[in-house]
């Protein structure tokens, strides 16, 4: 195949410009944010600019001779300053470098600070599921309703350090053909970071979404193809249909099917452990409650169906009661 030199060359160096004028524009931007001044702004992106196309012009004659070797080695060079570029706007040295940063003890010390209620055994098990260093890291979180799953998850993200690398996609989103979430997945699969590591959270599972686990792996595999490090967390509620029974079985039947290195079922919980919720409501909303209120409370709560998860509103409502 005949190679026009001339050609590939303007081509690159139409793509360098364009490339090297967005990643200007954005450190630019990044480091007005910073509050330094638009001098050293220009000088540091002039400085990137010529660095860039001294490396370019230097391998010009070997990239003359390969078309193709020619578009893998300025993917590189981009891909090589981007990191570079996240590191210093980052103010973290190995900013990018996934094993570096990613600290589980570290990120389960600051979960278990926020009074995370009768979930200790997930809380250990998740802390080994992020030790993983599978460049796919496949989680799924198993539970009813109002357990700790989403409180687990919220502090999860709050301490990931790579925040802009977070992704959430809620399955139950309505969508006019269902063929459409996957099609939205795939984009935001492709558009993940190869800086540092991903972390993709799909929410609002149920039971008979099963098999979707099979087809997001495959599909992760498929377009990243070891490129980029991810931590994916299945979450499944499970379906309460007045049946202890029935509940147990869809733990059991996800435990044994997901196709997840691991499984992380929460603890369900009862009616004695509903004034711990209350509690720590109270406690967050600054908000005192005498026991006449708490047991009303108490009342109320379905807990099988909801758990914890309406407690907070009624707190603020009693207390709204009370200061009136």
């Amino acid at each position: 195949m005949d190679i026009d030199e001339e050609e590939i060359f303007n081509t690159l160096m139409n793509s360098y410009k364009e490339d090297s004028k967005n990643f200007e524009n954005e450190t630019i931007r990044s480091l007005d944010f910073k509050s330094i001044t638009k001098f050293q702004c220009f000088l540091i992106g002039t400085m990137i600019i010529a660095a860039l196309l001294g490396v370019f012009v230097s391998h010009y004659h070997c990239i003359s001779a390969n078309g193709e070797s020619a578009l893998e080695m300025m993917e590189g060079l981009f891909s090589n300053y981007r990191k570079q570029y996240t590191d210093f706007i980052a103010s973290k040295p190995d900013y990018c470098d996934s094993r570096a940063l990613l600290d589980s003890r570290k990120i389960l010390k600051n979960i278990r600070k926020q009074n995370i209620l009768h979930q200790g055994k997930a809380l250990h098990q998740l802390e080994i599921a992020l030790n993983t260093e599978n460049d796919l890291n496949a989680i799924a979180f198993v539970g009813p309703t109002g357990v700790g799953k989403s409180l687990i998850l919220s502090h999860l993200i709050a301490n990931f350090p790579w925040p802009e690398n977070v992704h959430i996609y809620a399955w139950n989103t309505q969508v006019k053909d269902e063929s459409e979430k996957f099609h939205m997945l795939r984009v935001l699969i492709e558009r993940l970071s190869e800086c540092g590591c991903n972390l993709l959270i799909i929410e609002n599972l149920q039971p008979s979404d099963h098999g979707l686990v099979y087809l997001v792996n495959n599909l992760i595999a498929e377009i990243v193809n070891g490129q980029k490090r991810i931590i994916i967390v299945y979450v499944f509620n499970l379906n309460w249909m007045g049946d202890e029974y029935l509940l147990k079985e869809q733990r059991e039947f996800l435990t044994k099917s997901l196709p997840v290195a691991h499984v992380i079922n929460f603890k369900s919980f009862t009616k004695h452990e509903i004034p711990d919720c209350i509690y720590r409501e109270m406690s967050f909303e600054k908000v005192t409650l005498p026991p006449n209120d708490i047991d009303d409370i108490v009342g109320t709560v379905d807990v099988p169906r909801t758990g914890c998860k309406d407690i907070n509103s009624k707190v603020l409502l009693y207390g709204t009661i009370k200061n009136k």
